[in-house]
C-alpha cells in the first residue's frame, strides 16, 4: 500500500508553524484579573495618582501589574482581559459607562496577573472597554 505525502510550499508551512506556536504560547498564559472598591484614599483628580502604577515579577514566569482608574461612582466594574503584541500589553476593563449618573469619581485599584508569560521588558496601556 502506497502513502502519498503532500507537501506544502515552504512559505506555507512556516506560516503554519508560526500561528501553531503562537496558539501555544497564547494558551499557556494563566491570566487574573482584580478590581478593587472605591478607594476614597486616593484623589481621582490627581493625575499622578492615575494609570499603571506598579510592574512586579513575582518569579520568572509570574507578573502582576497594578494601575488605577478613575469612574464614576456609580459604574462597576464588571471584569478585565489583556491583549499582548509583541512588548506592548494593553491592559483592558470592562466598565459600562453611565451617562445619566451624577458626576462623582472615584478611583479603583485594578490588579493584573500574568502566569506563565516570558519574562522582559513590556510596555503597558490601558483602555476601557465595553463588550
Amino acid at each position: 500500500m502506497k502513502q502519498r505525502i503532500h507537501l506544502l510550499p515552504k512559505g506555507l508551512s512556516i506560516m503554519m508553524i508560526t500561528l501553531l506556536l503562537s496558539g501555544c504560547m497564547a494558551e499557556s498564559i494563566q491570566f487574573d484579573f482584580q478590581a478593587g472598591a472605591c478607594d476614597e484614599n486616593i484623589d481621582p483628580m490627581d493625575e499622578r495618582n492615575l494609570g499603571v502604577q506598579e510592574v512586579r515579577w513575582i518569579d520568572d514566569t509570574t507578573l502582576e501589574v497594578t494601575a488605577i482608574i478613575t469612574i464614576k461612582c456609580a459604574e462597576k466594574i464588571r471584569g478585565g482581559k489583556y491583549e499582548i503584541r509583541d512588548t506592548t500589553i494593553t491592559l483592558k476593563y470592562d466598565a459600562p459607562q453611565c451617562e445619566e449618573c451624577v458626576f462623582c469619581l472615584c478611583a479603583h485599584k485594578l490588579t493584573y496577573r500574568f502566569g506563565g508569560i516570558d519574562k522582559k521588558e513590556y510596555t503597558f496601556t490601558l483602555e476601557r472597554y465595553t463588550p
